[in-house]
């Protein structure tokens, strides 16, 4: 079964309409901000779509560099904002660089890994020193949710290339040498955050009140949902950050159960869609780019959508195209862009 573009433009829609719908109902002030860089979003992507990739390939070096000229760029001249440095201010909006470097580095890693499959041990830990440099620069910012990703990006591809008994063997020595040394190498805040997971009741009012108000919002919304703007977690403000990392308890509080199927099948067609591009694609480069798309959209999903729901612990990691934040949606519109181009490869617009 070839992918249809079609489905896949149409998933993508429905989690933006839905997204607006849901920053108009939690914070009505930040509305047409979003709709700014959804316009801007769609702009991209309509660009991105018809750019020959090849291209993007053959500068795949020159956009590693970039990445890391821009992280280091952020940590001397950054803004210091709730004491993080992660943007730039552009005068218009604070672009934060950690996000923006995600499908530069998508492109670097699959064009690398496509002109050099790591079959030796030694190309294994050069492609893994490159990657660890700008997982570093974001690690000090400090920006775990991106780093994550940014973790998870090359060691996924690394597995579909043929590397899995080498990953998990480094991965193994890796908790053996890392494990003991936790209480040296977490910071307070860190340890705190696993705790919270563990037993968020610990401190309900402290370290583990995001995790409770969240899991409360989400049980709240019951089958179909409180109605929009009749959210009481998030209008009454005990749910933090309700536009932002806890945006789906907010949706799923004023959606319900109904409106969480719809939006989770929405991404799970993204997911499967880019999937099948994967697979059907004979070009290397292709190929591997469509799987670093689906690594970014899934890892971010699946890791925001469980600390919503209290089943994993709080990174900061935002859903894609769902929260609020100029500098996500302008990556992911990279990325769908990127995405819509290997569609194109593959099968004409299907409806």
């Amino acid at each position: 079964m070839r992918p249809n573009k079609g489905l896949y433009v149409g998933a993508i829609t429905l989690i933006l309409v839905l997204s607006l719908v849901t920053i108009w109902s939690t914070a009505s002030e930040l509305f047409y901000s979003q709709l700014a860089f959804v316009v801007a979003g769609v702009i991209i992507v309509l660009s991105l779509s018809r750019f020959d990739t090849r291209n993007l390939f053959s500068i795949a070096t020159f956009l590693y560099v970039l990445s890391i000229f821009l992280l280091v760029l952020t940590m001397m001249i950054g803004s210091n904002i709730r004491g993080s440095v992660r943007w730039i201010n552009l005068g218009f909006f604070n672009l934060q660089t950690s996000e923006i470097v995600k499908p530069l580095l998508a492109i670097f890693y699959s064009s690398y890994l496509s002109k050099f499959k790591p079959e030796k041990w030694m190309d294994l830990f050069k492609f893994l020193f490159l990657a660890a440099i700008p997982t570093a620069l974001i690690v000090i910012q400090p920006d775990l949710g991106s780093a994550l990703t940014l973790l998870c990006l090359p060691l996924v591809l690394l597995i579909f290339t043929g590397s899995f008994k080498k990953i998990m063997i480094l991965g193994i020595v890796f908790l053996a040498l890392v494990v003991p040394l936790e209480a040296q190498l977490l910071k307070q805040y860190q340890r705190q955050r696993i705790e919270t997971f563990i037993n968020p009741y610990k401190d309900p009012r402290g370290a583990g009140y995001n995790v409770i108000q969240a899991t409360i919002a989400v049980g709240s919304g019951g089958l179909l949902g409180k109605g929009v703007k009749l959210g009481t977690q998030s209008h009454l403000n005990f749910l933090p950050e309700r536009h932002t990392d806890f945006i789906f308890a907010s949706f799923v509080e004023e959606f319900g159960f109904v409106g969480a199927m719809i939006l989770l099948t929405a991404y799970y067609v993204v997911f499967s869609i880019s999937l099948q591009t994967a697979k059907i694609l004979k070009d290397k480069n292709a190929s591997l780019l469509s799987i670093s798309v689906l690594t970014v959209f899934a890892f971010q999903t699946i890791v925001n959508v469980g600390m919503n729901l209290g089943v994993m612990p709080i990174t900061g990691i935002t859903l894609p195209l769902f929260s609020y934040g100029g500098s996500s949606l302008l990556s992911f519109a990279i990325l769908i862009g990127l995405q819509l181009r290997q569609l194109d490869l593959t099968t004409p617009f299907e409806i």
